[in-house]
Formats: C-alpha cells, sequence, structure tokens
C-alpha cells in the first residue's frame, strides 16, 4: 500500500503533518475529509524496494492463528470486515502483523477483496489459506472458513511441535557421544599408551585398535572433515534438483520406522487440507493444485496426487484416480471410496485427518521409546569398548607388579 505525506489544516486553522497509507492521494483525502481535516498538499513516499512485503518482520504462527480465531468470532457477531479489521489491529500484540492487518483493511476499504489484500504479504499468508479465504468470501461462508483455517493451523503447528520436543533427545545423545569419544579417544587414550609403551608393556589388541583408529583420525581429520563436506554439499544439490528431491523423499519412505513417521505426516496434511478446503466450497482443480503444491511435505507423494487428478480428469473417481496413481495406502483409498458413495466426502478425510493425527503422535512416541534404551546400550558400548581397551593395559601392569 503506497505511504503519502501531507501537510492538512483542522477545523481551527491549525496545520497539521502526518504520513497515510492509502490506495492513492484521492482515497488519502478522502480518508483526511472524514477526518475532519482540509488537505493543502501531498506527496507520495518512495520507499525504494517493497521490504515490508517480503520481510515484514518475525510473525510467528501462533499469531496468524489467534487472528484467524479473532476475526471469524468477530465477524460471527456481525461486524462489518473493516470494523472486524480495524478491531483487530487494535489488540493484536505482535507490530509487525499489526501493520499488515492495517494494511489489509486500508486495501480492503479500497474495493480489494480480502483475499487479495492479504495476497499481497505471501511470506506471512500461505497460498492454501489465500484459497480457503477466497472461496469463503465467494460462498459467504467466511468467518466458517476463518475457523476451519485456524484449526487446521493450529493442528500443523501441534504436530511440528511434536515432532520438534522428538528430537530434542537423540540430538542431545549424539553430541554427547560425540564429545565424549572425541575427548577419551583423541586425548587420553594417546597420552596412556605412550606412557605404557615408556614402561614397556605391551599393549593387548583391543587397545591396538582403539589407539589405531584414534590415530587415524587425528592424521587424516582434515581429508575426513572434507569429504563429509562435500558429501552435505552433494546432498544439498541433489536437493535443489526436482528429480533429486523426488528419489530422496521416496527413499526415505521406505526406511523403518521414519518412513512410517513420514508417510503419516503426508496422509495427515492431505486428509485435514482436503477436509477443510472441500468443506469451504473449493474446487477439485484447486484442492489438488494448492495440495501438490509443497503442502504434503513429500515430493514424492505430491507427484502421485498430481498422477491422481489426470486420472480423475479421465473420468475415475477419486477413489480410482489415488489406486491408479499409486503410493496411497489402503485405508485412505477405502475411506475415500466410501465417502464418495455416501456424499460425506469431507467428513470422510476428515476422519482420516484426525486418523492419522493420532498415528502421527503415537508414531514419534514409538520411536523416541526405541531411540532412548538404544541410545543407551550404543553409548553403554562404547564407554565399555574405551573402559576396557584402557584398563586391560593397567591390569597388565598390575599382574607384573604383583
Amino acid at each position: 500500500m503506497p505511504k503519502f505525506k501531507y501537510r492538512a489544516v483542522d477545523g481551527s486553522g491549525r496545520l497539521l503533518k502526518g504520513t497515510s497509507l492509502a490506495a492513492n492521494a484521492s482515497e488519502m483525502e478522502k480518508k483526511l475529509r472524514e477526518a475532519g481535516l482540509t488537505l493543502i498538499d501531498s506527496r507520495k513516499v518512495i520507499e525504494g524496494i517493497a521490504f515490508d512485503k517480503w520481510f515484514p518482520g518475525k510473525i510467528k504462527p501462533r499469531i496468524i492463528i489467534e487472528f484467524y480465531y479473532r476475526l471469524s468470532q468477530t465477524l460471527e457477531l456481525g461486524l462489518p470486515i473493516l470494523s472486524a479489521l480495524e478491531e483487530n489491529e487494535r489488540i493484536i500484540p505482535s507490530k509487525p502483523m499489526k501493520r499488515i492487518v492495517g494494511d489489509v483493511k486500508i486495501s480492503v476499504e479500497a474495493g480489494n477483496m480480502m483475499y487479495e489484500a492479504m495476497g499481497r504479504f505471501p511470506r506471512v499468508f500461505q497460498k492454501l489459506d489465500m484459497g480457503i479465504i477466497r472461496m469463503g468470501e465467494q460462498s459467504g461462508t467466511l468467518p466458517k472458513s476463518l475457523k476451519s483455517l485456524a484449526e487446521f493451523m493450529e493442528w500443523r503447528e501441534d504436530i511440528r511441535s511434536t515432532i520438534k520436543r522428538a528430537t530434542i533427545y537423540p540430538s542431545f545423545i549424539i553430541l554427547s557421544i560425540a564429545a565424549v569419544i572425541g575427548m577419551w579417544v583423541g586425548y587420553v587414550l594417546p597420552r596412556m599408551a605412550g606412557l605404557l609403551k615408556e614402561m614397556g608393556v605391551e599393549l593387548p589388541a583391543l587397545t591396538r585398535t582403539v589407539l589405531s583408529v584414534s590415530l587415524f583420525f587425528q592424521e587424516y581429520w582434515l581429508y575426513i572433515l572434507t569429504g563429509i563436506g562435500l558429501a552435505v554439499i552433494f546432498f544439498l544439490m541433489l536437493r535443489k534438483t526436482k528429480s533429486g528431491i523426488i528419489f530422496l523423499q521416496q527413499y526415505m519412505l521406505k526406511i523403518p520406522i521414519v518412513g512410517h513417521v513420514a508417510t503419516n505426516i503426508a496422509m495427515a496434511r492431505l486428509s485435514q487440507n482436503f477436509a477443510t478446503m472441500y468443506a469451504a466450497g473449493v474446487t477439485l482443480h484447486n484442492i489438488f493444485e494448492i495440495l501438490a503444491d509443497n503442502v504434503l511435505g513429500n515430493r514424492y507423494l505430491e507427484g502421485r496426487l498430481e498422477a491422481a487428478y489426470v486420472e480423475i480428469q479421465r473420468g475415475r473417481s477419486i477413489a480410482s484416480g489415488f489406486e491408479a496413481a499409486g503410493g496411497f495406502p489402503p485405508l485412505l483409498l477405502g475411506a475415500v471410496r466410501n465417502g464418495e458413495t455416501t456424499g460425506t466426502l469431507d467428513v470422510s478425510f476428515a476422519r482420516l485427518g484426525n486418523y492419522y493425527n493420532n498415528e502421527v503422535k503415537r508414531s514419534v512416541q514409538t520411536m523416541v521409546n526405541m531411540i532412548e534404551p538404544l541410545s543407551i546400550l550404543f553409548l553403554g558400548g562404547v564407554f565399555g569398548l574405551i573402559a576396557l581397551s584402557i584398563l586391560l593395559p593397567l591390569y597388565d601392569v598390575m599382574s607384573q607388579f604383583k
């Protein structure tokens, strides 16, 4: 939204200066007149690159969820959309979000649809949001659409928090193991081995093996780090290509436990999104177009979704299209077929979303429960190996003393 600097006078003739957001100069003059001011002159402020549009500041997803909930509630109470936006602008705690809502309000006041005004901030409002809000405006069910969108975003944040919590403990264990191994094998053992050699003690085979590994890492650490760096670069470059990311994410689905969790997450997103958009009146074409645009989080399954829609366009049912494309679990196919037969497709997808949501939480918890004992066993094995490599030669020394 353009910004204008202006000079105006009030009813008492006092000169006032300020800035105002407006679609154009006429709109700004109208706003000042409604405020009881008479415009003297104005000029448009040139701000260079539209920085606020693409980098509006840090806005947490919970702020956007709360905005959708409050906007839905105020609209359900019968407030006009401009009054609802103004009320939300006043109580939003985030300053970047407050500026964005104010910009959206001015754009709507200038005659634009709300989804058009919100679409100017693609870094804040995603394509899925725009599709649901657009259909809500066009069908006259905007409050319901906003509430459904807020509930979906809240579900998505809960899943993200669950996965994030699940990765904290394994990450801590891996870092701890790496630090301990680095200290004992890289510093303690070589010095103790040197002392024992000076004493004429023959090192056991286990100690020599561990010491050889330590010396290898000390001598070739630069080459090892270079190799790891090149592997990471290759992996990142492979992810940048369409065929590469599809190959990697298809392979990830085959990994035990991890693949099961990834599949459940993708199916939960598919079901929740489909149910929300279908209930809001979004067309099948737009639903599949939005879902295939990085919504599932797995490019391979999104490709299968595109293939399914091609089959649907050829005259197949939705369930048959999913089945012909492949890659979708039988449970989803059966539920979709039942929903098409009974005319309750949105209800079937909503139930699938709840099921897969619970499966994601259960699978993540199962994975965490498996990681904890495995990591303890691994950590104990590593410590035991290092301890034996140190204690065995010490035992030989004590035997010689006896």
